[in-house]
């Protein structure tokens, strides 16, 4: 992702180019804030300092990606698109245009003042955009990216290209557009438009396409997939005996009652973000019961599990619900195919699921109205 940096490299600290190196690693965010404040300890006269703080800044501003997409934006931004845009001369910048460009990418710089500095001046509508593109890559705006692609792609064939410009060569851009249209397609579970995106990504620019980790993507998606077509058939046994931490043994179809379905929650006191959904796993007790879905928190810790069990559903006063045990050989996480916590199972009376994935997936609410339920 960083051929313009070709013959360069005695300007800046090897570091710069780890970071690029590392960033479609799923661990990279950590490592990337390493190197990032080494580039800011050994070049602290470095004429690129700010945008290294930027940078910075930038790794936490963007918590809904994840973690290889978030570094791999960073990335894209600082390095994938030349830092000549970036650097001043004599602390000001030329025209109007290149104010506008540094604004783009340096966080001290009211974008807003200075694209309306250029738009006055009479800059091009093409440059306009450009660096509005800058300026959503630099900020991880996501949202403002994606309704800005059409516009970018309508002004592609003005645009200045060069080892020295934002963009190198039009198939670059066309990579970038595609790498950015995947993750779109990505986010819709689109998988017919994910891979059509994600191969023009690589064909057109393979950096964007592994800045963006899209082969990571794939293979996510790939994973939903077999997942979602085991399921497709699945029945759970209603007539599994599934204890609760204060001693009750029932089976799930005693556990659900006259109701018309079962949400279980699997969770450990371990697991973090298990731990901070809780909150929302109690308005859920709240809130589904008298709409026919009874809630269960089902504990999958190893040791203590009674103890852990009631201590949490003290800390967070959460008797609302069962809080269920699962059995030491773990039967339903072998047949739900449960390799990663919290999931969230929805079940109805004869035991089909009807969901299974992340509790916060919005996939749940739509399984759930189908059940004319609301969250």
């Amino acid at each position: 992702m960083i051929s313009f940096w070709r013959g360069r490299k005695e300007s800046c600290p090897k570091c710069l180019f780890r970071v690029c190196r590392i960033s479609s690693s799923f661990d990279a965010y950590d490592m990337a804030r390493i190197w990032i404040n080494r580039m800011l300890l050994e070049s602290p006269n470095c004429p690129r300092r700010r945008i290294v703080l930027h940078a910075r800044e930038s790794l936490g501003r963007i918590p809904s990606m994840k973690v290889n997409m978030r570094i791999g934006l960073v990335a894209v931004a600082l390095y994938g698109l030349p830092m000549v845009l970036a650097e001043e001369v004599d602390g000001h910048s030329h025209s109007p245009k290149d104010h506008l460009y540094e604004a783009a990418r340096v966080a001290e710089v009211s974008f807003e003042e200075a694209y309306a500095a250029a738009e006055e001046a009479g800059v091009e509508s093409h440059f306009l955009i450009e660096a509005q593109t800058i300026h959503f890559l630099s900020t991880g705006n996501m949202p403002e990216l994606f309704g800005h692609l059409e516009k970018l792609e309508a002004v592609s064939g003005n645009l200045e290209y060069g080892m020295d410009k934002p963009f190198h060569s039009e198939r670059q851009l066309i990579g970038l557009v595609a790498s950015i249209r995947a993750i779109q397609a990505y986010e819709a579970n689109d998988t017919g438009e994910f891979e059509k995106q994600a191969a023009s990504s690589f064909v057109n620019s393979p950096q964007y396409n592994q800045a963006f980790g899209l082969l990571q993507l794939m293979t996510e998606l790939r994973r939903k997939e077999i997942q979602e077509s085991a399921m497709a058939n699945l029945r759970i046994p209603m007539d599994l005996t599934i204890a609760s931490a204060d001693g009750e043994q029932k089976t799930l179809t005693e556990w659900l009652g006259g109701n018309q379905a079962l949400l279980i929650d699997f969770w450990a006191s371990w697991c973090g973000p298990c731990m901070q959904l809780m909150p929302e796993l109690r308005t859920k007790g709240e809130t589904l019961p008298s709409q026919g879905v009874v809630v269960m928190a089902m504990n999958t810790d190893a040791d203590d599990p009674i103890g852990k069990a009631k201590k949490v559903r003290d800390q967070h006063n959460m008797d609302v619900m069962p809080w269920l045990l699962e059995p030491e050989d773990r039967p339903l996480s072998r047949l739900l195919m449960i390799d990663s916590i919290p999931r969230m199972i929805l079940v109805n009376a004869e035991g089909k699921v009807l969901y299974n994935g992340h509790p916060m997936d919005p996939s749940l609410k739509s399984a759930l109205a189908a059940l004319e339920v609301k969250i």
